[in-house]
C-alpha cells in the first residue's frame, strides 16, 4: 500500500494541484491530509472540495477550526487572523459543517495522523525538539505518526529499547524494527524551511519507506490571487522564499 500524505494546504490551489499530480504519478493508493486545508491562501472552497473528493483520511487543523469559530482568533498573528476572517466569509454552511466534523486524530492503516501533537491535540502545540517529541511518543502506540503544523519537514525517531529520541532532516526514511517515528511531512501551500517548493510524503508499506518530496508549482498565480482577494500582501510574498 502506498499512502500519499499532505498537510497545510492553506487554500493554495496551485500547490495542491501540483502535489496531487505528483502523487498520482507515484502510484499512490490512498491519500491522507494532516490538517489545515484553509487559511492564508485565496482558494479555500476549491481546496476543500478537492480534499473531500480525494483524501481517505483527513484531520482538522488549527486554521480549519479558526475559520468556523472553534478557536479563539487571539491565537493567530495579525496576518493569519485577517486571512481566517476572510476565509470564514467564503464558506457556506455545508463547508463549515464538514470542517466542524473533522476529527483531531485518526488512524490510517497502521499509522496515526494528527495535525499538531498526539498529546493534547486541541492545544495546537508544536513538536520542535527531541524533548517535545519524547513527550508525544508516550501518547500513542502506533509505529508511525504523521503530523504537520510547523510547515517544516522533519523526522523524530525513538529507539524502543533505549527510549532515546533523535531528529533528522532526512528525505528518505526506512521504518526500521525497534524504532518509532513522528514524521512531519512539511507544507503543501506555505513551506517555511526556506525552500518554496511544495512538500509532501509517500509512505510505502511494502518497502517500509517514507520519502518526503518537493515539487514546483505556479507561485506567481497563487500570489496574484492572494493580492487580488485583498488578503495581506505578506502572505503572497513569503511564498517565493519559503518562510
Amino acid at each position: 500500500m502506498k499512502y500519499g500524505i499532505i498537510a497545510d494546504i492553506h487554500s493554495n490551489l496551485e500547490a495542491l494541484k501540483s502535489v496531487l499530480k505528483a502523487l498520482k504519478d507515484k502510484g499512490v493508493d490512498e491519500y491522507i491530509c494532516a490538517g489545515d486545508i484553509v487559511g492564508y491562501g485565496a482558494d479555500p472552497e476549491v481546496c476543500m472540495q478537492i480534499v473531500r473528493e480525494v483524501c481517505n483520511v483527513t484531520v482538522a487543523g488549527n486554521h480549519d477550526h479558526g475559520a468556523i469559530g472553534l478557536l479563539n482568533l487571539d491565537y493567530f498573528n495579525p496576518e493569519a487572523k485577517k486571512a481566517i476572517l476572510w476565509t470564514e466569509e467564503q464558506l457556506n454552511e455545508e463547508e463549515r459543517t464538514y470542517l466542524k466534523n473533522l476529527e483531531l486524530i485518526q488512524k490510517a492503516g497502521d499509522s496515526l495522523v494528527v495535525h499538531a501533537t498526539p498529546l493534547s491535540p486541541q492545544e495546537w502545540n508544536y513538536i520542535n525538539s527531541t524533548f517535545t517529541a519524547n513527550q508525544n511518543f508516550k501518547e500513542f502506540e502506533e509505529k508511525v505518526c504523521f503530523v504537520g503544523h510547523s510547515h517544516i519537514p522533519v523526522v523524530f525517531s525513538m529507539d524502543i529499547d533505549e527510549g532515546r529520541c533523535k531528529y533528522a532532516f532526512d528525505t528518505k526514511i526506512h521504518i526500521a524494527d525497534g524504532q518509532r517515528y513522528i514524521i512531519n511531512v512539511g507544507s503543501v501551500g506555505q513551506p517555511r524551511d526556506k525552500n518554496p517548493l511544495a512538500s509532501f510524503a509517500v509512505y510505502d508499506t511494502g518497502t517500509s519507506e517514507v520519502e518526503i518530496y518537493r515539487v514546483e508549482y505556479d507561485v506567481e498565480t497563487a500570489q496574484k490571487k492572494i493580492i487580488d482577494a485583498g488578503l495581506p500582501r505578506g502572505l503572497a510574498f513569503r511564498l517565493s522564499s519559503g518562510v
